[in-house]
């Protein structure tokens, strides 16, 4: 039971191969008496690669070494370019024909701290998974003609796709993700930080008309949003893209700010994206709650929304400028002045009539209390009409919600 016997050496030695590669993620073996066992994947979609190499670990922890090899050595063979399996491969067959060999001994040791890192992320994804039944707090509403959305969880090097499957969200993919070698929460150009925040997918960019860098393809992000350049955050270039052709995957922190996957997980992910329409969520540390939570926070936004459009449509000034925050800012206009406008405009009209469609309610990552509302808005009045797509950024303040921020989208 449970593979064939291990020398005493071969199995020390195995486990401290394990704990060099992934640290103090791993629970031991024996840890409260309990054994851990991988569970499947969250949803389809994962490559099996990374089940299957997951499951070679866990060989390794209780000292199958004989099927660790088995599980590394089918990896390899799918994916010679894959560097983290070549090293777990590599030293698993040390183990079992040089019982003294050291972990990585042909590796740079800069290498191997990569693939340890890469190693501790992708077991990571199978023992920190979401809780059972929660979904994301940052994803309050996604349009009804928006199929699916993108969350990046950047301490845990993951990308969940959820999708709208008949009116609820359901987790349709997650895959390993490398970032900004400078870690999270970009700030200025060339600090080569991924940035925490709310965007859009604004275009596709095919790989055969990009360098190597870029993998099979990009989607570029629409960072610096709204809300960035309110708080002074420079830079460009944000994408979402591939890998080199040469490499499976990059370690974990290895790019100048985009983030990366494997050229395989980007086509996937390909299939799902939508231009102009896909949003993507980047946090720090995404927040899952019971859907019910969720669902009180979404009514709570959408009554505050409803009531400044209908307060917008009766023409009392002072009653629609009460939605609006003692530091909004809109269009170079701070409150004053766009309270002055406004009073201005509503005085000369003698109807208003404003409807809002494709509504998109996200919590704002990294930003308390702060939403942002993504909306098409339809307005017409007696000698004006226009349509066009808004961003609001809402802060909830003394128990209501008002807007700090109105930007084109």
């Amino acid at each position: 039971m449970g593979g064939p016997r291990v020398s005493p050496l071969a199995r020390s030695l195995s486990l401290a191969l394990l704990g060099l590669l992934v640290g103090s993620v791993l629970p031991a073996a024996d840890d409260h008496g309990l054994g851990f066992v991988v569970p499947e994947p969250l949803s389809p979609d994962p490559a099996p690669l990374e089940l299957q190499l997951v499951h070679s670990l866990m060989d390794i922890r209780d000292g199958r070494l004989d099927e660790a090899l088995d599980h590394a050595a089918e990896v390899t063979r799918r994916r010679p370019d894959f560097s983290l399996a070549q090293l777990v491969y590599g030293d698993v067959l040390s183990a079992l024909t040089d019982p003294l060999a050291a972990f990585g001994q042909a590796v740079p040791p800069a290498a191997v701290n990569g693939l340890r890192d890469e190693a501790r992320a992708r077991l990571g994804r199978y023992l920190e998974a979401p809780p059972a039944g929660a979904v994301p707090g940052d994803l309050l509403r996604l349009p009804p003609g928006t199929g699916a959305a993108l969350l990046i969880d950047l301490e845990r090097y993951r990308l969940f796709v959820y999708e709208q499957r008949d009116g609820r969200l359901v987790q349709a993919a997650d895959y390993y993700v490398s970032i900004g070698k400078g870690g999270v929460e970009k700030r200025r150009e060339g600090d080569e930080k991924t940035p925490v925040g709310v965007y859009l997918v604004s275009s596709y960019l095919p790989g055969d008309e990009l360098p190597d860098l870029y993998g099979v393809g990009a989607f570029p992000l629409t960072y610096p949003n709204g809300w960035d350049l309110r708080r002074g955050r420079t830079g460009s270039g944000i994408w979402i893209h591939g890998t080199e052709s040469d490499r499976y995957s990059r370690p974990p922190k290895s790019s100048r700010g985009c983030v990366t996957l494997s050229n395989a997980d980007f086509d996937a992910l390909g299939r799902r994206v939508e231009v102009s329409r896909t949003p993507v969520v980047v946090g720090r540390s995404l927040e899952w709650v019971a859907p019910e939570v969720a669902a009180e926070r979404r009514r709570a936004l959408e009554a505050a929304i409803e009531s400044w459009r209908r307060d917008w449509e009766s023409r009392d000034a002072e009653r629609y400028l009460s939605h609006y925050a003692a530091d909004f800012q809109s269009g170079g206009m701070d409150r004053a002045g766009f309270a002055a406008h406004k009073r201005r405009v509503n005085a000369g009209k003698r109807y208003i009539r404003v409807d809002l469609d494709e509504i998109g309610i996200y919590s704002y990552p990294g930003e308390p209390d702060l939403v942002l509302v993504d909306f098409v808005q339809s307005y017409a009045s007696d000698d004006f009409r226009a349509r066009r797509r808004k961003h609001q950024y809402w802060r909830l303040e003394d128990g209501t919600w008002r807007i700090v921020l109105e930007t084109g989208a």
